[in-house]
C-alpha cells in the first residue's frame, strides 16, 4: 500500500521491553511501512532506548529528564509535522494484520477530517488489554439490575458521561443508547465528549488542535492528583469543560492492545 499522510509518535519513559515488543508488532503488521514520519520521545533516555529507535527507523527525540505524560506528549507533538498524528505509549501492541491496519488507519484519517473530530480512538474494542477501568464503571451504572438503576437515578450526570464506553462493553450500543451514539460505516462509531472522557491510549488527532486545545487546556487546569508527580492529560480533561464542549469523538474497531512488559514506564 502507498504511504499515508500521517505521522507516528511514541512516548517511552523507560519500559524498553514493552517498546521493543510494540515496535516488532508494528513492523510485522505493516504500521511502520505506512509512513516515513516516525518518532519516539525518550525522556530520561539511555543508550538502549536510542538503539531501539534507530533499529526500527524511528527518529529519537531525546529529553534528559522525566517530564511526565503531558510534558512528553507535548514535546513529541511539537516535533511532529502538521496534520494527522498517531500518538502511542510504549506498551501498545498492534494485534491486527496488515490489511486491517492499513484500512483502519486510512479510514481514521478520512473520518478525523470529515467530522472535525477531536480524536479517533484506536485501542481494540475486542481485545483492549488491561486495565480498562471505564468498562467496569459503565457496567456499574448500566447493568440491568436494581443497584444500577439506583445509581443512575442518584447520579444521572455520571451515568450519562459513561454512555460512550458502552461501545467497548455491549453489543449494538447504538440501539441501547440511540440518542447518544451513531454507528458509521466499517464498524466506526461517533459520540460526543459529553458521553466519553478523553483517552491517551492509541489516538489519532490533528497535531495543531491537539497542541492548541488539548495540551493547552491540560496545562491551564489545576490537577486533582498527579502521576509520578506530573499531569497526565486524562485527569485534567475529566471535567465540566470537556463535557460542555461536545467535541466529536470517533471510535474505530481498534488495532492496539495494552500489553505492558516488565518495567511499566508510565
Amino acid at each position: 500500500m502507498s504511504k499515508l499522510q500521517f505521522s507516528i509518535g511514541i512516548l517511552s519513559w523507560k519500559g524498553y521491553d514493552s517498546l521493543r515488543n510494540s515496535l516488532i508488532s508494528y513492523k510485522k503488521n505493516g504500521l511502520s511501512e505506512l509512513t516515513n514520519s516516525k518518532f519516539i520521545c525518550l525522556p530520561e533516555y539511555n543508550e538502549e532506548g536510542i538503539e531501539i529507535a534507530k533499529k526500527f527507523k524511528y527518529e529519537p527525540i531525546l529529553i534528559k529528564e522525566n517530564i511526565g505524560i503531558l510534558g512528553g506528549f507535548k514535546e513529541l507533538a511539537k516535533q511532529m509535522p502538521k496534520g494527522p498524528i498517531l500518538l502511542l505509549e510504549n506498551d501498545l501492541e498492534l494485534i491486527e494484520n496488515r490489511n486491517t491496519t492499513a484500512n483502519q488507519i486510512k479510514k481514521s484519517i478520512d473520518l478525523l477530517a470529515k467530522h472535525n473530530a477531536i480524536q479517533v480512538r484506536l485501542r481494540s474494542r475486542f481485545d483492549p488489554g488491561e486495565p480498562f477501568v471505564g468498562v467496569i464503571k459503565y457496567k456499574k451504572y448500566w447493568s440491568n439490575d436494581l443497584l444500577s438503576n439506583i445509581k443512575r437515578l442518584l447520579r444521572p450526570s455520571k451515568a450519562e458521561k459513561l454512555i460512550g464506553t458502552s461501545i467497548y462493553s455491549i453489543q449494538n450500543p447504538e440501539i441501547r443508547h440511540s440518542k447518544y451514539i451513531k454507528k458509521l460505516s466499517n464498524e466506526f462509531y461517533l459520540v460526543s465528549s459529553s458521553n466519553l472522557n478523553w483517552a491517551n491510549l492509541a489516538i489519532l488527532v490533528d497535531r495543531d488542535s491537539y497542541l492548541k486545545i488539548i495540551i493547552k487546556r491540560a496545562e491551564l487546569t489545576k490537577s486533582k492528583h498527579y502521576i509520578n508527580g506530573f499531569k497526565n492529560i486524562e485527569i485534567e480533561l475529566n471535567s465540566t469543560w470537556w463535557k460542555e464542549k461536545k467535541f466529536k469523538i470517533l471510535l474505530a474497531p481498534g488495532l492496539f492492545k495494552h500489553n505492558r512488559l516488565s518495567h511499566r514506564g508510565y
